[in-house]
C-alpha cells in the first residue's frame, strides 16, 4: 500500500500523446499525480527521486541508477521520424559548429554520434533554446526536436532526419524514449501493480487517435493525413527484439564516445 500518489513525469510532445492519453484523461486518477515536462527535465526529476516514473530519453537509462524499463513500450522510429532533425547550411561532413536543443538528450547524443562516425566530423557544440533562426545565425547547423522541429521552416537547408540516418547506417529502428520506473517507487494496491496502467494508457490513445490528430492539427501546421501518418508510420510504440538490439548498439556507441558512464543490461519492470 502507498500513502501518497504515484508521481508520473509526462512528456507533452505529440509523439508521446498516445502513450500519455489514458493518464491525461483520468486513467487511474486516484493513484497518479502528473507532471508535464520536456524529456531532459523528466530525467532530472526521476534521478532526484522527485517522481516515481517517467518517459525519459533512452540515453538516460544508462545515466540514472536504479531504474526498471516498462516492458513492451517505447517511443521509436522504424525508419524516418520527421521530428528529430539536424538542419544545416552546409553538407553534413562540413559541419564545424552545431547548436543543440537539449530538450531530448538521446537526440543530442545520436546527432553527435552520426556526425562523428558516419560523416567524420566532430563540430563544436553549443546549447541553445529551440529558436532555429538564432541557432543558425552563429552555427553551421542546428539540432531541433519535437513539435518545434515539425514546425521549422526547412527551405534552403539540408535536412538530416536522425532516425532515417540511423536506419540507413545500421538497418535498425531507433529508440528515442522509454517508460522507466524507479526501484523504490511505491507499490500500487491493485492486481499487477503499476505496469498494466502504462499499456492501457497507450491503448486508449490509439483508440482516440482521431482526437489526438484533431488537437495537433490546430498547432503543428501539418495536414491531418500527415499527422496520422506520423503517429502510425513514423513513430512506433512497441519495444521488441529489433528495438532492444538497437538500444544495445546505441549504448555501445554512446559509451565509446564518452556520453554515458557505464554499460548495464536492460532490466524490465
Amino acid at each position: 500500500m502507498t500513502d501518497r500518489p504515484f508521481r508520473l513525469s509526462i512528456i507533452d510532445y505529440l509523439n508521446a500523446a498516445p502513450l500519455n492519453y489514458g493518464f491525461k484523461h483520468g486513467l487511474g486518477y486516484q493513484h497518479f499525480h502528473m507532471r508535464f515536462q520536456v524529456p531532459s527535465a523528466c530525467a532530472d526529476h526521476l534521478r532526484a527521486g522527485e517522481v516515481d516514473a517517467g518517459l525519459i530519453s533512452s540515453i538516460e537509462y544508462l545515466r540514472i541508477p536504479g531504474l526498471r524499463i516498462v516492458p513492451g513500450l517505447c517511443i521509436a522510429s522504424p525508419k524516418r521520424v520527421r521530428s528529430v532533425l539536424i538542419l544545416s547550411k552546409v553538407p553534413p561532413e562540413d559541419i564545424r559548429s552545431l547548436a543543440l536543443d537539449t530538450s531530448s538528450r538521446s537526440s543530442v547524443v545520436l546527432g553527435q554520434i552520426l556526425l562523428r562516425e558516419r560523416y567524420g566530423t566532430a563540430p563544436e557544440v553549443h546549447v541553445m533554446g529551440p529558436d532555429l533562426p538564432a541557432m543558425l545565425e552563429a552555427h553551421d547547423a542546428a539540432l531541433v526536436i519535437g513539435d518545434p522541429a515539425m514546425r521549422a521552416p526547412k527551405a534552403g537547408l539540408i535536412t538530416l532526419d536522425l532516425a532515417e540516418e540511423w536506419h540507413a547506417w545500421t538497418g535498425l529502428p531507433f529508440v528515442f524514449a522509454l517508460w522507466t520506473v524507479r526501484e523504490d517507487a511505491p507499490e500500487l494496491p491493485v492486481p499487477g501493480g503499476v505496469g498494466p496502467f502504462f499499456h492501457r494508457s497507450l491503448e486508449l490513445g490509439q483508440e482516440h487517435l482521431g482526437t489526438i490528430v484533431d488537437e495537433a492539427w490546430r498547432t503543428i501546421g501539418w495536414t491531418k493525413l500527415e499527422l496520422r501518418e506520423y503517429l502510425t508510420q513514423n513513430i512506433s510504440y512497441h519495444l521488441g527484439d529489433a528495438e532492444r538490439e538497437s538500444l544495445n548498439l546505441f549504448y555501445e556507441k554512446a559509451l565509446r564516445q564518452g556520453f554515458a558512464p557505464e554499460a548495464k543490461p536492460l532490466r524490465m519492470l
